[in-house]
Order: C-alpha cells, then sequence, then structure tokens
C-alpha cells in the first residue's frame, strides 16, 4: 500500500522467457473501485483475474498494477487487506511458479503498545462468580486430589485433557478429598465449599457440577500448591452465552471445532453456533441431496467454487458428514454446549445456485448483487422447487441435530433480488403482497412452520423480523413472522431493542462489540477488518448489555453471543488471537452480574487466565 492507499502490485519476472496474456489471480477483502494498467476479467464476490493492458511481460521485465480499494471505516489499511492466495496463471491455463513478496505499507500506523504491569488479584476466575468468601487462610494440596463420586469422575474424563496440560491430578488417594452434594438449584448454579478435610461441591445438574470443577481449576492453577478456605456460590446472568464460528468462507477441521469447544467450556459457555453454508460453499452433507457438500465445499482455479479468501490455485475445503456432525455434538454435549447448525438462507446461497439454479426462475433477467459482491446470490421462495429441496433438506438436519433450534439466516437479502422473476410477482398479485420484505416474511413464516412439524424452533438474524438497520442495499422484514422465532441482533444494539419491543426472543450479538473478526485497532499490522468497529479487551468489558434496555423486556433478551467469521482467517493460527481474550471477556460479560469488577480488577485476572490458556496451547493478542 502506498501513501495514497493504493494497493500497488509488482510484477517481476525473473526468468528468460517471455510471458504473455498471463492472469494475475487473487482475493481482497476490500472491492476494486478502480485499477490503473489492468483490467478484471473474471470477479466473483471478491475474489478477482485481472489481465494486463499491456499483454507481453519481457524476460527479467517488470510491470506496476495500481489498485484503488473500497476505504476501510478508518481510513487505512492493515495486514488482512492486501492480496491472499495470490497466482498467475499463463495463457495456457497453467499455473506459474511465483513468489511472493509480503505486504509492505508506506504508510505505517505503529502497533499499540500495551503495559505489561498488573497487580494478582484474589480471585483469578473468569467469569467473576456471584458470591466470592474465600478467607486469608490456606490448606496445602500441591495440585493433588482424590474424587471418589461418579457424578463428578464423569466430568473429570471429559476434563483429562486440560487436568494433563495443568498438572492437576485427581485421582491422587493420598490428596485431598473432594465430594459432591446435590441440592435443588438453578439451572448451572453451583457452590464450592473449602474446608479443612475436604472440598464440597454442590449443584442439581451437569452444568453446575461441570463449572464447579472449571472453577476449582481456575483456582488450583492460581494458588498453585495450596488453596484458600472459603466459599463460592455462583450462577450465570444469561442462559444463552454462545460462541458462533463460520465455517463456510473457511473450513476448520474437527480437531480446531473440538480446540474451540474446549476454550468455550473454560469460561462457560454453553451455545455453539455452527454457521455451515454461505455464498461461498455448502459444509454440510445432507443424505437428500448427497453431491451438494461435495460439489460446493472444495475450491480451486478449476472446481466450481473459485478460489475465494485466500484459497489460491489447487483444490481445497471439505465439508462436515454425518458422522462429523454427530462427533461434534457428542463431543460438546460433554462440556455442556449445546450445537445450534445455520444454514443461510434466502441469500448467501451463490454456492447452493451454481449446482441447484432450479431454485432461481430460470426466466428472469435481473442482475442483483449483494454487499459482499456476489451476482444473483438468492433463491426464490415461490417455485415448487425450492419447496421441495427445502422440505428434505430441513427434515435432514433436524434429524442429524438434537438440539431444539435451527438457524436460517435471513441476512443481507438484496433488494432487488426478486425484482426480475415473473413468476413471483404473478405470486405477490395472487396473494395481494405489496412488497418483496412481504415475500420475505412468507419465507421466513413457512420454514417456522416446517421446522414445528419436526419438533424445531427457527432462529434468525434480526433482518427476518425488522428493516436493516443501514441502508446498505438490503431488504428485511416487517415483522410479520411468528413470534416463536429466535433473534440474532448484529447489526446494532438499537436493533436489539427493537426486536424486543416486538415481542421476540432475542440474542445480542452486535458486531460494534461481538464480531470478532474486527480488529483490535487501526495500526497497519494487526489483523481484522473494521466496518462495525475497532473492538479492544476493554471495549468488550465495558459492555453491560442491560444498561440500555427498558427492564420490561428484561424477560425476553435470551443471551450474548459472540461471533467470528472467517474472511481473513487464511490461516489457522489467525483464529487465536482474534478470539482470545476478547472471547474469555465476553464471558465474563454474559455470566457475571451487572456489578461485575472493574477493568483494573478484571484484567488482573484476564492475566492469570492468558497463563492457562498458554498451557493449553492458546496464544492471545495483548491487552
Amino acid at each position: 500500500f502506498n501513501n495514497k492507499n493504493l494497493l500497488e502490485i509488482l510484477i517481476k519476472n525473473n526468468s528468460d522467457q517471455i510471458f504473455s496474456a498471463f492472469k494475475i489471480c487473487f482475493s481482497l477483502i476490500y472491492s476494486i473501485k478502480s485499477i490503473k494498467d489492468a483490467r478484471i476479467s473474471r470477479q466473483t464476490g471478491r475474489y478477482y483475474e485481472l489481465k494486463t493492458d499491456d499483454s507481453n511481460l519481457p524476460a527479467h521485465g517488470s510491470l506496476l498494477i495500481a489498485l484503488t480499494l473500497q476505504e476501510p471505516r478508518i481510513g487505512t489499511y492493515n495486514m488482512s487487506c492486501g492480496p491472499e492466495g495470490l497466482f498467475v496463471i499463463d495463457e495456457n491455463e497453467k499455473i506459474i511458479q511465483s513468489l511472493i513478496n509480503k505486504l509492505t505499507f508506506e504508510k505505517k500506523i505503529a502497533q499499540t503498545i500495551y503495559s505489561t504491569s498488573y497487580v494478582n488479584t484474589s480471585m483469578p476466575i473468569i467469569p467473576e462468580p456471584l458470591v466470592v468468601k474465600l478467607k486469608n487462610d490456606f490448606i496445602k494440596c500441591n495440585n493433588d486430589f482424590f474424587i471418589n463420586d461418579q457424578r463428578l469422575l464423569e466430568i473429570i474424563n471429559v476434563l483429562s485433557r486440560h487436568c494433563l496440560n495443568l498438572k492437576i491430578n485427581f485421582n491422587s488417594k493420598q490428596g485431598m478429598l473432594i465430594n459432591f452434594k446435590k441440592e435443588e438449584l438453578k439451572t448451572e448454579e453451583y457452590a464450592i465449599n473449602i474446608l479443612q478435610d475436604q472440598i464440597l461441591i454442590i449443584a442439581s445438574d451437569y452444568g453446575g457440577r461441570l463449572y464447579a470443577l472449571i472453577s476449582l481449576m481456575h483456582l488450583i492453577f492460581f494458588y498453585r500448591d495450596k488453596l484458600p478456605l472459603g466459599l463460592i456460590q455462583d450462577r450465570p446472568q444469561f442462559n444463552w452465552r454462545g460462541m458462533h464460528l463460520d465455517c463456510a468462507r473457511q473450513f476448520h477441521s474437527l480437531d480446531h471445532i473440538k480446540r474451540l469447544l474446549d476454550y468455550m467450556v473454560l469460561f462457560k459457555l454453553n451455545r455453539f453456533h455452527w454457521h455451515l453454508t454461505d455464498n461461498e460453499a455448502w459444509r454440510l452433507d445432507v443424505k437428500s441431496f448427497p453431491n451438494l457438500a461435495k460439489q460446493t465445499s472444495y475450491r480451486g482455479y478449476h472446481e466450481i467454487i473459485p478460489p475465494v479468501y485466500g484459497t489460491g490455485y489447487h483444490r481445497s475445503g471439505g465439508f462436515y458428514s454425518s458422522k462429523d456432525v454427530k462427533e461434534i455434538i457428542e463431543y460438546a454435549n460433554k462440556l455442556n454446549i449445546e450445537v445450534m447448525p445455520e444454514i443461510d438462507l434466502p441469500a448467501h446461497s451463490w454456492a447452493l445456485l451454481q449446482v441447484m439454479p432450479e431454485l432461481q426462475d430460470k426466466k428472469s433477467n435481473n442482475i442483483f448483487q449483494d454487499v459482499g459482491n456476489y451476482q444473483n446470490n438468492t433463491i426464490n421462495p415461490t417455485l415448487d422447487d425450492t419447496w421441495n429441496f427445502l422440505e428434505s433438506v430441513l427434515k435432514d438436519i433436524a434429524e442429524n441435530f438434537p438440539y431444539s433450534l435451527i438457524h436460517i439466516g435471513v441476512d443481507e437479502r438484496p433488494k432487488d433480488s426478486w425484482r426480475g422473476s415473473s413468476e413471483l410477482i404473478e405470486f405477490m398479485k395472487k396473494n395481494k403482497f405489496q412488497s418483496f420484505d412481504e415475500i420475505q416474511d412468507y419465507f421466513v413464516n413457512r420454514i417456522i412452520n416446517i421446522l414445528k412439524r419436526f419438533n424445531k424452533r427457527t432462529a434468525a438474524w434480526n433482518e427476518a423480523a425488522l428493516p436493516p438497520h443501514k441502508d446498505i442495499g438490503s431488504g428485511g422484514g416487517t415483522g410479520n413472522i411468528d413470534k416463536s422465532c429466535l433473534i440474532f441482533a448484529w447489526e446494532h444494539m438499537s436493533v436489539v431493542e427493537k426486536a424486543l419491543k416486538q415481542g421476540f426472543e432475542t440474542v445480542m450479538c452486535p458486531g460494534q462489540l461481538c464480531y470478532f473478526d474486527m480488529a483490535y485497532n487501526n495500526s497497519t499490522y494487526e489483523r481484522g477488518i473494521c466496518w462495525a468497529a475497532t473492538i479492544e479487551t476493554p471495549d468488550v468489558h465495558a459492555w453491560q448489555p442491560l444498561n440500555d434496555i427498558d427492564p420490561k423486556y428484561h424477560h425476553l433478551i435470551a443471551g450474548v453471543q459472540g461471533q467470528l467469521w472467517s474472511e481473513t482467517l487464511t490461516k489457522d493460527h489467525y483464529i487465536d488471537s482474534m478470539i482470545n481474550p476478547r472471547l474469555a471477556t465476553l464471558a465474563e460479560v454474559s455470566w457475571s452480574s451487572k456489578n461485575r469488577r472493574n477493568w483494573s480488577d478484571f484484567r488482573s485476572a484476564l492475566f492469570q487466565s492468558m497463563q492457562l490458556t498458554t498451557k493449553l496451547g492458546w496464544n492471545n493478542h495483548d491487552f
């Protein structure tokens, strides 16, 4: 990037060969607005193939291409903004061996320097428990404990990898005794009573027992070879404490998903939102359409889906079989985590439509584009083929996912996506619909009724119930959908109250605080995007979700959720610093009471927790 924020791509021919009619292929996060000395020969979303104006590149010659990109909200670019997955193709459609230099910046914004000093807190547990009565009186334990109660042992078996990495032994007959007592407490509520001769855990359900042992692990790790006498009593503020992972833009292996689930349980998060389909892929294998995932889950230069978001020339990707889904669900359930799948409809369906074009009106001559530059990416909800497809797919998903909720997306539908369909216009006249937003209502309600037959509840993004928060060329709903739909309010906190006022139970997940694909700050050396905000860890901690919500709507707030979209996650290890420590901080927001500790005290606890996550193999961003 030069001083004028232009992206310059310098192509050098280091060989003795002349190259003609070659193409430069790559993905970007921000769209190209104009080009100097080249032209776009192909575009899908933000994947570009460029041909140069000068068709020949002489031996040992060079060529400079300058791109003007869509400008980020902060006015400058960072490490995620350059070309990803760049490769060069010759006139015979063969890849030319290339060396790619690192992205550089003429205009640099320095990295933020974070203080590394902190004072040890007496309460290292994140999220902060509701009641803590620990004394300055300690018992020696040397990290050796003994559990004989089967109800606790089954949890220790689940946490065995954590215990091994943290060098905590719960099977030492000479160790301190840990006993369990069942009492009628609320869901996930627990108590820990540390006495001279034993540690007593009190809970009424599996979640309570699990979280008691998790809190005890935090204490043991912090205090090392001793524990303070006293009492901890704890329960969550919100029932829904979730984390979303986008597995459509990038394929995440089962091991990487399990790794995230392990992190979630460490901070008492209990809902995994599994984003499985989008413009770029349909990752979920469904038995009624066995070729769908196989055809759309792999990308490459010669594949149906081009190499979007940095996947490069060669074939790459993957999908999740029914066996994979079962494995993740069983793993998550042992960690007290429910798994909610999402298939994103009716828009965000470009990949699906490449193999099932019958889900659009073939006679339509309308060309439209969504916010991600995908053309004609929306299925038509007035076609028999669409409903034959959805009936079968939703039945398959309902059979594979035992959790009561299925998320159907309904975000960012291009306003004009149905304008060119004569069949849809005729359907509108026949049913006296006045707008495309009413057609969306019809679509959502019909899916709600299908899922009810399968004993499932529908979830959707906020545009299912409301107009979009900002005019970005998308349509929305009129509010005329079944109130059983669980709304995920992602666009802004103001959207939360609008959904609540219409009577919808709502999960709060505003992009300005909960989108962990956002950069931490405006430094050139950060990763992430910033259309919603830049989000530092203290920004997440400062959020009081109930502060601006009328108390009469509090009963409709299901909880809080973080999101990680994968456009910029071109390397697996990028996940660590995007999530950690912001997700641990969001866990405090979602679990602990409104009167939780201040930033200084929390930061001290966070330093301790980051030492713990490091032991478990996680890197973290500074804070």
